[in-house]
């Protein structure tokens, strides 16, 4: 059973809705009906893979836990039939490991239940941005543990989500982002903090900087396996 209703007359933006439990199906359906969206709800994964390979859609939002077909395999089978379609997942767990998952097979984002009305309504409006060109995917970087989400700014280590601040998460994104590098210290100055002369005072910046992250990212920070010094150069992850 689909319902279908749209209060926009130029080109809204169009979602489905997921969800074996019909009173969230129907919250997010008025959420996003208030917001001008045009809303399709359905509630079982294997309907929406129907829906989905009949009609183009903008956007999905699914529960993760559902019988016979889950979010995740729903993710999978948009993604497999190659459909411009963003998917945000939905689930209840107080782990979010299976939604770390998901990011790793290109979904949007997730939301973990009970959200608040405003972070659901700005997770929708960012994966609804993409609409024009070739649109955006979701860029997700893993290294044993930890996983960086650099389109929301987001990081989880051994599935549980760790909060950065802003020079933080710039930090070991570009750490990263040069993985098996050894970074000078010199060049975190340079790309991070935009400071073109390093000298002494700077360089106790970064070393104060890296020290807060691994007391947030390291199990045990005197023995760090993400960050590694190399003395008198600069920082390394991975080999």
């Amino acid at each position: 059973m689909r319902e279908k209703e749209s209060r926009l007359e130029q080109s809204p933006a169009r979602i489905l809705v997921v969800d074996d439990d019909p009173d969230t199906c129907a919250l997010m359906a008025d959420i996003l009906l208030e917001e001008g969206y045009d809303v399709v709800t359905c509630s079982r994964g294997e309907e929406a893979m129907e829906i989905v390979s009949e009609d183009k859609f903008d956007l999905v939002l699914s529960d993760i836990k559902m019988p016979r077909v889950s979010g995740i395999e729903l993710l999978s089978y948009v993604r497999k039939k190659n459909l411009k379609t963003e998917v945000i997942l939905i689930t209840a767990y107080a782990s979010v490991e299976t939604a770390v998952q998901a990011l790793r097979d290109e979904a949007f984002d997730y939301l973990t239940k009970p959200f608040s009305l405003p972070e659901f309504r700005e997770r929708v409006r960012q994966a609804l941005l993409p609409r024009t060109g070739t649109g955006r995917r979701h860029i997700v970087t893993h290294y044993m543990g930890l996983s960086l989400d650099h389109n929301t700014r987001r990081v989880w280590v051994e599935g549980e989500e760790v909060k950065l601040t802003r020079l933080e998460f710039q930090v070991l994104a570009y750490l990263l982002e040069h993985k098996g590098e050894v970074v000078p210290w010199q060049d975190l100055l340079k790309h991070v903090w935009m400071c073109e002369e390093p000298d002494e005072r700077s360089q106790a910046t970064i070393k104060s900087c890296i020290s807060r992250l691994r007391k947030k990212i390291e199990k045990d920070p005197q023995n760090p396996v993400y960050i590694i010094n190399e003395w008198g150069v600069g920082y390394r992850v991975g080999e």
